[in-house]
């Protein structure tokens, strides 16, 4: 494509507007004053505007919409074409032209650019929120601060009107190199006001703080030779007027000798370099994050300070402020995570040197001493009982260019609660900073000349938890000839906090480590007693004498074997069930006879009680002829039948949680079961005790979790629910419908099981039942007795005072847990069925004592004797309506001795009193216990088990 092009001048009309060019093989139009061009392109027509000699893309000349985008070709660029175009066409829809090279340049045309600027400026003026949220939206922060500096900048001048922008940047720049090594508040403000001083060519300078809350409190920096802000001293109000004014009004304020000489005739404390006259004062404030004026910086000079001076003080005002928050957040920000450092530390040493109580505290010091730079630290605990203040002496020195050495003085110091700088922190629970330990008559001295060390400054704090003081750590002499400043107080006070933590953690894990220690030594000692001897051991091996009698029956006397041979009856048990070569013999003899150690010497919960619950156990599997629980479970029956109630304590669970026993405590539900659980555990865990050493750590593992299952089982307040469980899975039908392969069924009639070997006293013949209860009672008494003690009001079947309770509680106890117990049971395995016959016909023996009793009572009601069933008449059998018990024996002439002596001397004698006509029936009623016993040898009252059982009428 073709330009013509002409002369600029040649291209103006009279009013001086451009001209299109003139030439015939190029169309041109005009639109706003501008030149454009008609260019055809792959048979679009474009137009192209000509500014600053360049062409810029338009839009198609088919499409009359003139603002949108042409599109993107090979040849034609829509950014920027250049001057020529070669090989193009142009078509106005009726006429093809031929390309045609230009023969001359088409002068450059400028756009009305300062009126768009202005519609720009006019718009951004009327619109500043428009401008606010482009600027924080798309204007990076580093280009936003060049604009800030180069505005600033701008402003300054020198006396020639000559730009000084790059020495007001370098002075900046300085100022923020001179922040480089500052570390607190104090170095920020000095830094910024010699910065300004520096900048304004001041004679004098002067910094004052102010107090937002409190704006009559002004106080003054003290400044040295060196420029150093030493200390705050306050400032007198009469001088501070000005000061104030600047303040309120956080602006720059001018004053001159003219305008108040007698300020300038009393100033104090300015510092000039030489003897000059001040006459002029410049007042410049600092403000903080909230707008309010913290600092007021005054310039003092012997010449005017100009407009130009104001203004780059004014400039200097705000990146000033900046500067101070920015500088403070940095140093807060530096400190916190120095802080943070410092804390991790600590809570490693916590755990990396937890067992050494000494070298804790002395890492802890060590941590303090590094985070307020002091050479020297102590550690006083506090001796309430003495109230004395000792030190172990956990006194910490620091070499510079060496490791710390850790030093523990020999001699133990101890001084008095109310003395010394320690004693006063101690008492008052302040922190105290002395600078001059010497000039304060609080300190002891008495220390210095004891170790031999000078203190100069301290900086003590009390260590809490929980508000109570337990010790107070005490840093000395602040390293680099300084003193303890307010920021290491505030760094102290929050590492204090992590100290009396950590001090706190560090004595309870010591003296949970000496517990450990007893408790280890404790349980050797208990291992050694609660372990067989090797002597029974050996003995039991030695025995090849067999069981002669049938284990095989429900209905078996465990009264009739003693230990040894309960032990040997346990061994012949497990080796029918499991066939015992497969185990290690030694083993499980150490375990039988462990076990049997292990259970307590009380009334019922004995190793005879474990006995019968296994022998129970036994038979209810050996009956199993189908074999419906597997090999694993039927060895966690047995095993768990066995240790049932190892350590019994004769105690119930809700008297151990009424009491707030350890084991209540460790244990929130059955905590009597898991302790059984937990001994039997320690038992085959011990050297030689391992029984299930052939099996895999997988069985092991299961066999385990099934014995932990059984003997939580045996819990009554879990057999209510599994009671519901198994009712509704065998409904109301007589036909048994148990699915025995589901997993939870089988875990199920576990449990059942093991409730039912539990209370397999209940099923024994009369005289056997009657026995046991009496032994059970006798544990409940016991209970009672010790509740009674305590205050409270024993249940009635645990009161020794009611024993007419006692079959009533017998016939609530069968009626409600053990007949439904052996209903379900037989349901199951139905070869259990005579557990279930025998506590039927149990249960209408007791019905039978109780009807007695309760009939007896309505007779006596007004009677001053209380009606009662005594021990020889639970024995007796001979009631009317019961006839078919086979088990039934004559009290006073019992073949097998179930009466004791006393107990039949009695019986025959209330019967001779009954039978003689010289006794009225009532005379006989009237007769109490006591008259009895002075008859009565007490000896004779004593059972065969050594029980004295108390008498009640007849």
């Amino acid at each position: 494509m073709s330009h013509a092009t002409s002369d600029e001048n040649s291209n103006k009309d009279s009013n001086g507007t451009v001209k299109p060019p003139r030439s015939p093989l190029l169309p041109t139009i005009v639109i706003n004053g501008d030149v454009v061009l008609l260019v055809q392109q792959n048979g679009e027509v474009y137009i192209d505007f000509l500014v600053d000699d360049v062409y810029l893309a338009g839009h198609s000349g088919q499409d009359k919409n003139l603002n949108k985008k042409p599109p993107k070709s090979p040849n034609f660029d829509a950014k920027i074409t250049s001057t020529y175009h070669t090989d193009c066409s142009y078509d106005t829809g009726q006429n093809k032209l031929p390309p045609v090279r230009p023969q001359r340049r088409i002068p450059k045309v400028h756009r009305r650019r300062k009126d768009i600027a202005d519609d720009v400026k006019d718009y951004l003026d009327n619109n500043r929120q428009y401008l606010e949220e482009y600027v924080m939206s798309s204007i990076p922060v580093d280009e936003l601060e060049n604009w800030l500096v180069k505005k600033t900048c701008k402003m300054m001048y020198d006396e020639n009107g000559r730009s000084q922008a790059v020495s007001s940047k370098e002075k900046f720049m300085n100022i923020l190199s001179s922040l480089n090594g500052v570390t607190n508040e104090i170095q920020v403000v000095r830094e910024i006001a010699l910065a300004v001083s520096d900048s304004l060519q001041a004679n004098g300078l002067k910094v004052y703080k102010i107090f937002p809350d409190h704006p009559c409190y002004i106080q003054y920096f003290v400044m040295d030779k060196n420029r150093e802000l030493t200390h705050l001293v306050r400032a007198d109000p009469d001088d501070t007027k000005y000061v104030l004014k600047a303040a309120k009004k956080r602006t720059i304020l001018q004053l001159s000798r003219m305008s108040d000489p007698e300020l300038f005739n009393t100033a104090k404390n300015i510092l000039t370099s030489k003897e000059l006259e001040l006459n002029y004062i410049l007042y410049h404030p600092i403000l903080n994050s909230s707008g309010k004026t913290i600092y007021v910086i005054e310039l003092w000079r012997s010449t005017h300070f100009d407009e130009q001076d104001e203004e780059m003080c004014s400039n200097f005002l705000i990146w000033n402020s900046l500067l101070l928050r920015y500088c403070n957040l940095y140093l807060d920000k530096t400190r916190e995570y120095n802080m943070s450092g410092v804390l991790l530390d600590v809570v490693k040493s916590i755990f990396e040197y937890i067992e050494s109580f000494d070298l804790v505290i002395k890492r802890i010091i060590e941590y303090a001493q590094k985070l307020v730079n002091a050479d020297r630290a102590s550690l006083f605990l506090i001796d309430h009982a003495k109230s004395e203040l000792v030190s172990p002496l956990f006194d910490l020195k620091y070499e510079p260019g060496q490791e710390r050495n850790i030093e523990r003085s020999c001699n133990e110091i101890r001084m008095p609660l109310d003395r010394g700088i320690a004693g006063h922190v101690a008492g008052s629970g302040e922190t105290m900073n002395i600078p001059d330990a010497y000039s304060d008559h609080r300190f002891n001295r008495d220390v210095d000349e004891l170790t031999g060390y000078k203190t100069v400054s301290i900086l003590c704090m009390p260590l809490k938890l929980e508000g109570k003081i337990i010790g107070v750590v005490q840093m000395v002499n602040k390293r680099n000839n300084t003193k303890f400043d307010h920021e290491d107080e505030v760094a102290f006070e929050t590492f204090a906090t992590f100290f009396g933590l950590a001090l706190h953690h560090a004595k309870l894990y010591d003296k949970v480590m000496r517990k450990e220690q007893k408790y280890k030594v404790a349980l050797e000692v208990l291992s050694y007693h609660n372990t067989c001897k090797d002597d029974e051991v050996q003995k039991m091996l030695n025995d090849n004498e067999g069981i002669s009698i049938d284990m095989n029956d429900f209905y078996i006397d465990p009264y009739m074997f003693d230990d040894f041979q309960k032990c040997k009856a346990v061994l012949s048990m497990f080796d029918d069930l499991f066939d015992l070569s497969n185990f290690d013999r030694l083993s499980m003899v150490k375990f039988i006879l462990t076990v049997r150690k292990n259970y307590r010497n009380v009334p019922y919960h004995n190793f005879d009680h474990g006995w019968s619950v296994a022998h129970a156990m036994y038979v209810i599997i050996k009956n199993d002829q189908e074999r419906r629980f597997n090999y694993k479970m039927r060895l966690a029956l047995f095993v768990a039948s066995l240790c049932h109630d190892l350590d019994h304590r004769g105690y119930t669970n809700k008297y151990l949680n009424q009491t707030s026993s350890p084991l209540a405590a460790m244990y929130t539900t059955s905590p009597l079961e898991h302790h059984h659980f937990n001994i039997t555990v320690k038992i085959l865990q011990q050297d030689g005790h391992y029984i299930f050493s052939h099996l895999s750590s997988e069985e092991y593992h299961d066999i385990l979790k099934y014995i932990k299952h059984c003997i939580l089982a045996t819990d009554l307040s879990v057999f209510f629910p599994n009671l519901k469980k198994m009712q509704t899975i065998l409904g109301n039908g007589d036909r048994c419908s148990f699915d025995w392969q589901e997993a939870n069924n089988s875990k199920l009639a576990m449990a059942i099981s093991m409730t039912a070997a539990d209370l397999s006293a209940s099923t024994k013949p009369w005289d056997i039942q009657n026995k046991t209860v009496k032994v059970i009672f006798e544990e409940f008494y016991e209970q009672g007795d010790k509740e009674r003690a305590a205050g409270k009001l024993p249940e009635p079947m645990m009161d020794r005072n009611r024993p007419e309770e006692r079959p009533v509680c017998q016939v609530g106890f069968l009626e409600e847990i053990c007949v439904p117990c052996y209903k379900i049971l037989c349901k199951i395995l139905p070869n259990t069925k005579p557990m279930y016959e025998m506590v039927d016909k149990n249960l209408s023996i007791w019905k039978s004592l109780k009807n007695r009793v309760q009939n007896e009572e309505s007779q006596m009601a007004n009677d001053d004797t209380l009606a009662a069933i005594s021990d020889s008449e639970l024995d007796s059998t001979d009631f009317d309506d019961i006839n078919d018990v086979q088990t039934a024996h004559d009290p006073v002439h019992d073949p097998k001795g179930t009466l004791t002596p006393g107990e039949s001397k009695i019986k025959k004698a209330f019967e001779s009193m009954r039978s003689d006509s010289s006794w009225d029936d009532e005379s006989v009623k009237n007769i109490k216990v006591s008259e009895i016993l002075k008859v009565i040898p007490q000896e004779e009252l004593a059972d065969e088990e050594g029980v004295v059982t108390p008498l009640k009428m007849y």
